[in-house]
């Protein structure tokens, strides 16, 4: 028997980084100006008052956008997931209007529902009727990328899109391997995806 095709959607989240700065360049000349100001004062009043003003500026970055991506895996067999079989297939997120040097240190997660026999994995959804496994996502390298875990970001770039690459595989959970039995139908999971920079 086979698992019928099922989706595997991510919503994908935007994060905006706020960074402070104390803006040495132009506080200063601001700095001496008013000390020019409150000095001319405090001449007139007799050398009574002196104030000290310190200015800071807040840059916002822009928020990087993330399309969403739909990966369907089609039709896979039971039996071969019994068999340690781990079907996959790869899929990538385009992020755009994010700078390089930003992306450079970025890192990664993803969130959802953990898979309670496989650590790291995503578990399917609650309304799905397949059961007794989970989804892994990998980095280009392979490397498994475990739920809620950050790593660094890897991503290539092409004409102004940034593009970061991944693989879902489906793997049989270790009570379903005991029981040696997986229950077939429709599922779904869902990943959201979180970029977060400095």
């Amino acid at each position: 028997m086979k698992l019928s095709s099922y989706l595997l959607k991510t919503e994908l989240l935007k994060t905006e980084a706020l960074k402070s700065h104390s803006l040495k360049a132009y506080a200063l000349p601001a700095l001496l100006l008013l000390a020019i100001g409150s000095q001319q004062s405090a001449y007139a009043a007799g050398d009574a008052l002196r104030k000290e003003v310190k200015i800071t500026l807040t840059v916002v970055a822009p928020a990087c956008a993330i399309n969403d991506k739909d990966v369907n895996f089609g039709d896979i067999s039971n039996r071969d997931l019994l068999k340690g079989s781990m079907p996959s297939q790869d899929f990538t997120l385009t992020v755009e209007d994010c700078p390089s040097e930003v992306l450079q240190k970025a890192k990664i997660k993803y969130t959802g529902i953990a898979s309670n026999g496989l650590d790291g994995y995503l578990a399917f959804s609650p309304d799905s009727q397949a059961s007794g496994a989970a989804i892994g996502i990998t980095n280009e390298n392979g490397t498994l990328l475990k739920l809620g875990e950050q790593t660094d970001l890897k991503y290539s770039s092409k004409g102004g899109i940034n593009i970061i690459p991944f693989q879902a595989h489906v793997r049989a959970e270790p009570s379903a391997l005991a029981q040696n039995k997986i229950g077939v139908g429709n599922f779904s999971a869902t990943a959201n995806f979180e970029i977060s920079y400095e």
